[in-house]
């Protein structure tokens, strides 16, 4: 063996233009493939770095409507109490905090509020100091915060005094009293974690009356199953005790229910499929160019067939000439293999830049020994595999045949091989185009949805108000309005507002109402909307219609009637032959009417692939909250704009960070990252087994060109005109592709199928996308036909005829 991987060594430097040809090709799919799978191992395979993470779930409440609902603090405590599955249980709410730390610059984190036994649950270990623990901290614990590692750098340097110093959260003061390792928060996104002694929400263990606010539902919960018991049986006691709930609270509870979910499960859930779909993908891409290696080693096969007769005729065996071509191949698949390594580092780079926000654990994914021991695993594989094809067809090789002039009685064998080469090339190239042609057709049609409104020109600032400097609704509605003040006085802006929630950001504050006029005994069957809290100039910053009546002005303060203003789905649905303006709703059978002023266009508040749901539009004035957006309309440059917000909220607050700032354009852009992210990398997938078929067809035409060069010859002799011989080489290439094409077009049919729940507004057997990639691919093999044809134009008829 050592000494046929010594020879094929020799043998390759001696043709170094095939073999770097061949080890390219082997190391585009080898990258490609290394590359998704890094992704696919960080996000999908790797466990998550916390004890026995398969027993860490997730616990919703559920309706028909809405499967991943949060919980009431009543409700969690009745969870806690009541159930016989679950070792621990905790709340957790995520928030913006303004954190102040050693250095006097506020900074915006985003963070987590956490019952007592968040850590209990998780047994993480600390990477300095201690952790939040009901056998520490008691039932309630106290104004506490844990940092993860990239906060314990950004506000104490990673210093060891940072466990038992001071910080201020939303200025209170706070102990610090461990740090996170590294690449183990929970939620991903945040950097501090808070356990507060007053009750913040979620704080349920410190609320005084737990049967007040079972409608209020504002934190989630994760669990630890009891050790033996399984999600089956955790799932069956919490359904007992969703029943119990039911029973005791209808008002509250009917239609909901417990569900429990692996939080692994829930956390790749979104993205699961997409990144097998691309993983599969470049498993076609690799197969296409180990087809486009196993046709090259059958040319060279060819070119050396003397060479391996006469090893034969002195006494070489089959086995001994197989062992011989396949120590080339391995030779070629490690060379392969290594080069592949090293594109995928810059590949993997490049992915990780346009991998969307909503991908969890992005920080693992690289290339680690797992990695690369697959890789160049799949490397040897593949060079083993396609190697054994030509090698067993190369060794056939009549020695008496090959050695006489002109002898080759093994032609038409690798002829009919490349040639199922090309086609297998052509067929799967074609499935590629057709899932990129479906997925780049989705995409382009979703960006062209009109989402309800007018992104040019708009900033939106992201802002929170910190609860203990504004503590009462009527401090957060005077802090908003001096700043819209602020920001209306500079002549730049065409229209300051706020609003709650953000442009394509769903909502957590909705409800059922009651329509003045229409009793409704049944709760679950009373209307329901989402709720948004607005000023009066939040449409004209927005660019959102006003259809119908008027909008807010100043006479809509706290002490006016309440009003509210519909969108067209609202008033469609419930007033769907008379006008919404002027019908009363109330949410509460002991709040005042709400008389609504007017009805505004539809905003896609979920996303641009989701129909817009109902929303109620009340004044800010009257519906005060402590988180929401600023958003202007200016023509001043983007960057102008944002340096006016932040001098803006320096002057209303100096400890208030002005740091998440971004247009309206840019927050549409990003709601479409993940179908944006499929199309690109599928469709760059798909333009390379493109080139790699292209490269089969043009290499099969021109190999057989070089074969038939005496044919060729002997037909310019006796009179044949150069479009017959021509035509005839061509057609050789477009029968191939058209078998090609025709068997893609079936495989097609059936693979775009996984990808159906990916499109929009498109079918996954759309004829006029597979149709143009059909016509795409033909056109190339055309061209890769044509090209090295011509080369039998200028065949020499006399040299061809001496040649021989």
């Amino acid at each position: 063996m050592l000494q046929d991987l010594r020879y094929s060594a020799r043998t390759l430097i001696r043709t170094p233009g095939f073999a770097l040809i061949a080890v390219l090709t082997l190391a585009i799919g080898i990258a490609a493939s290394t590359a998704i799978f890094s992704v696919v191992n960080g996000v999908l395979l790797r466990p998550l770095p916390f004890p026995d993470p398969e027993r860490i779930v997730n616990v919703w409440t559920a309706t028909a409507q809405e499967p991943h609902d949060n919980h009431s603090a009543a409700d969690f405590l009745d969870i806690s109490r009541d159930n016989q599955s679950l070792s621990g249980i905790a709340g957790y709410r995520s928030a913006f905090f303004t954190v102040v730390g050693r250095t006097a610059e506020p900074a915006r984190l985003e963070g987590t509020y956490v019952t007592v036994d968040f850590f209990d649950v998780l047994r993480t270990t600390p990477a300095a100091g201690r952790l939040f623990s009901r056998a520490t901290d008691g039932a309630r614990g106290g104004n506490l915060v844990v940092l993860s590692d990239a906060a314990w750098r950004q506000l104490y340097d990673r210093s060891v005094d940072a466990v038992g110093a001071q910080v201020r959260v939303d200025g209170v003061a706070h102990t610090v009293v461990g740090v996170l390792p590294s690449r183990t928060e929970l939620p991903e996104e945040s950097k501090i974690w808070v356990l507060s002694a007053k009750p913040v929400p979620p704080s349920p263990l410190a609320t005084t009356e737990p049967g007040a606010d079972r409608d209020v539902r504002y934190f989630a919960a994760i669990a630890r199953l009891k050790p033996g018991v399984s999600l089956a049986q955790a799932q069956s006691d919490l359904d007992r005790v969703a029943a119990t709930i039911q029973r005791l609270h209808p008002q509250t509870a009917a239609g909901r229910t417990l569900r429990i979910a692996p939080i692994y499960d829930d956390m790749v859930q979104g993205i699961r499929w997409g990144l097998l779909v691309l993983q599969a993908a470049v498993g076609l891409v690799l197969l296409i160019a180990c087809a486009n290696v196993s046709s090259l080693l059958i040319a060279r096969a060819s070119g050396r067939r003397r060479e391996l007769a006469v090893r034969a005729a002195l006494g070489a065996g089959r086995l001994r000439l197989v062992r011989q071509l396949l120590s080339e191949s391995l030779l070629l698949g490690a060379a392969g293999g290594l080069a592949g390594l090293l594109l995928a580092t810059w590949l993997i780079g490049a992915i990780a830049a346009v991998l969307p926000e909503a991908v969890p654990r992005t920080g693992e994914i690289g290339i680690d020994p797992i990695v690369a021991t697959v890789a160049l695993t799949m490397a040897l594989v593949a060079a083993g595999v396609f190697g054994v094809g030509p090698s067993l067809q190369a060794s056939t090789a009549d020695a008496a045949s090959a050695l006489t002039s002109g002898g080759d009685r093994g032609g038409s064998a690798r002829t009919r091989g490349r040639a199922a080469l090309v086609i297998a090339q052509v067929a799967l190239t074609l499935i590629l185009l057709s899932g990129a042609g479906l997925l780049l057709n989705s995409f382009l049609r979703l960006r062209g949805v009109d989402s309800g409104m007018r992104p040019e020109h708009v900033t939106v600032l992201d802002l929170a108000l910190p609860s203990s400097r504004y503590a009462t609704e009527a401090s957060q509605a005077a802090a908003y309005r001096r700043l819209v003040d602020l920001l209306s006085a500079q002549p730049a802006m065409q229209a300051v507002a706020v609003g709650f929630p953000g442009p394509l950001r769903g909502s957590n504050a909705s409800g059922s109402f009651v329509i003045d006029g229409r009793p409704s005994t049944d709760r679950s069957d009373q209307p329901h909307s989402s709720i948004g809290s607005v000023s009066g100039s939040f449409f004209k910053a927005m660019g959102i219609p006003v259809l119908q009546g008027r909008t807010f002005d100043e006479r809509d303060d706290a002490k006016a009637a309440p009003v509210a203003i519909a969108n067209v789905t609202l008033a469609r649905t419930y007033w769907p032959s008379a006008t919404a303006v002027g019908k009363r709703v109330r949410f509460d059978p002991q709040s005042p009417w709400i008389t609504i002023v007017g009805v505004v266009g539809d905003v896609r508040q979920y996303g641009l692939d989701k129909d817009p749901p109902p929303i109620l539009y009340i004044p800010y004035a009257q519906f005060p909250v402590p988180f929401t957006n600023v958003v202007v309309r200016s023509m001043a440059a983007p960057g102008t704009v944002a340096g006016i917000l932040r001098n803006a909220v320096a002057a209303l607050d100096p400890d208030l960070p002005a740091d998440e700032i971004t247009t309206l354009q840019t927050v549409l852009d990003r709601s479409v990252d993940e179908p944006r992210f499929r199309a690109t990398l599928l469709g760059a997938f798909a333009v390379t087994a493109l080139l790699l078929a292209a490269v089969g067809v043009y290499g099969l035409v021109s190999q057989s060109v070089t074969e038939r060069t005496r044919e060729i010859g002997i037909r310019i002799a006796l009179g044949a005109q150069p479009r017959q011989v021509l035509g005839a080489l061509v057609r050789e290439g477009l029968v191939l592709a058209l078998a090609g094409i025709g068997l893609g077009l079936i495989g097609a049919l059936l693979a775009v199928r996984v990808i159906a729940s990916f499109l929009y507004g498109i079918g996954a057997s759309d004829p006029v996308t597979l149709g143009s990639v059909a016509l795409l691919l033909l056109f190339v093999a055309l061209a890769a036909s044509y090209i090295p044809s011509r080369r039998a134009l200028r065949v020499d008829p006399m040299a061809a005829l001496r040649a021989d």
